[in-house]
């Protein structure tokens, strides 16, 4: 029991020693693989910034990133806007570092509700419907596609979805017509128009991705270097990340995200497909 006693005083030092390996999480919007290759020059570029190692931890679901992060099992992450969002009302001490810009230089991305070019694409007072989604905590996935539907005189709820984890598995599972419709982020919906994927209608813009540090398990001095040592990145050390990351950053600013909140407010996500 003392030694028990001793473990719990000296954990939130462990945590916060300078020599532990961090752990950084990003959300698994392909696979494990291609995931790795796309985040290895931003984890090379912190252990350098902060002398210190990193690890990349791949998680198949956003769930399971945020309870992570809570638990503070995570100390750095890259998460799309729903899911800080979520996180944020969790958890106070998850800490939002900087936005990633898009190629026109704008803090913001759009989703894609799209189809196979051979379907019929009427959207109309849908029912019945089989749709893919992504992740229910995926920006563009149950949150985006009832928009979309409730502006066609329908609903989701009307309609047959599913939970496929992964953008990539969206775009695939509708051009192999396993699904009808799908719901993804348009630049991942963009590799695949080459195939015969088709976008049927697009999201307004929504808050870009951002990197968010757990100040419970980082002391005030790394998230200030963190911060700081990614806005002062030069074009050369960018060209080298990857596509979604690789236009320059912006300090977050909490007021990007408020039309966000107030469309999530008056939404009620299901956490499971319904077929």
């Amino acid at each position: 029991m003392f030694k028990f006693i001793i473990l719990l005083m000296f954990m939130p030092l462990y945590l916060l020693s300078n020599d532990r390996t961090l752990v950084f999480a990003p959300l698994p919007m392909k696979d494990i693989q291609t995931i790795y290759t796309q985040f290895s020059p931003l984890v090379k570029f912190l252990e350098q910034k902060l002398n210190r190692k990193i690890k990349i931890d791949y998680n198949k679901n956003y769930d399971q990133i945020l309870k992570k992060f809570v638990n503070k099992e995570i100390d750095i992450a890259y998460l799309g806007p729903l899911p800080y969002l979520s996180l944020e009302k969790m958890y106070s001490n998850v800490v939002p570092l900087v936005n990633f810009k898009n190629e026109k230089g704008e803090v913001s991305y759009t989703c894609s509700f799209v189809s196979f070019i051979s379907n019929n694409n009427s959207m109309e007072n849908m029912e019945n419907t089989k749709i893919a989604l992504t992740q229910p905590l995926s920006t563009c996935g149950y949150l985006f596609v009832n928009n979309i539907l409730n502006n066609s005189n329908s609903n989701i709820e009307k309609n047959k979805y599913r939970y496929l984890g992964r953008h990539d598995k969206v775009a695939l599972s509708v051009i192999l017509s396993e699904f009808k419709y799908g719901g993804l982020k348009t630049e991942t919906a963009k590799e695949y128009f080459h195939l015969g994927l088709k976008e049927i209608k697009r999201s307004s813009k929504v808050p870009n991705f951002l990197l968010v540090a757990n100040s419970k398990t980082l002391n005030k001095e790394i998230l200030k270097k963190i911060k700081d040592s990614i806005l002062l990145l030069n074009k050369e050390d960018l060209s080298r990340w990857q596509k979604s990351m690789k236009f320059g950053v912006k300090e977050f600013s909490t007021k990007d995200y408020n039309h966000l909140r107030k469309l999530i407010k008056s939404s009620n996500i299901s956490k499971k497909g319904n077929f």
